[in-house]
């Protein structure tokens, strides 16, 4: 009976060691539905409108907010036909929506950028909005 009882023992040490190893694991992984901290803290985006229109304004704002945030030219800045312009984000997530207003009011969006590995968003997103 003893030796059987070592053996119980042992079996049920075992699987407790396997289910905190498992446990360990999964809390490294972290949430699946939170965006991925950005590598370095410093995720961007540079712009480059090559098309023949002026870039008035531009929104980016984490996929997880609802809500574009202000105009990160400001009121004084365009990007001008065949410009670029590089956008340093505030550190944190690196899944980002962009937005870009045209003059005129032409506007296009893409969601979900990594902009922690696809730095450049080329103009035009959709050409056929802007012939």
């Amino acid at each position: 009976m003893p030796e059987r009882f070592m053996m119980l023992r042992r079996a049920t040490l075992s699987f407790c060691l396997i289910l905190l190893s498992a446990g360990a694991a999964l809390a490294q992984k972290g949430d699946p539905g939170q965006a991925a901290p950005a590598p370095n803290g410093s995720p961007s985006l540079r712009l480059q409108n090559a098309t023949p229109n002026i870039v008035n304004n531009v929104y980016a704002s984490p996929s997880s907010d609802s809500n574009w945030g202000e105009d990160r030219l400001g009121a004084n800045e365009v990007i001008q036909p065949r410009g670029n312009r590089a956008f340093s984000l505030p550190p944190g997530e690196c899944v980002y929506d962009v937005r870009v207003v045209y003059q005129g009011g032409v506007a296009e969006e893409r969601l979900r950028v990594d902009a922690c590995s696809d730095a450049i968003v080329a103009l035009p997103m959709a050409a056929q909005r802007l012939r």
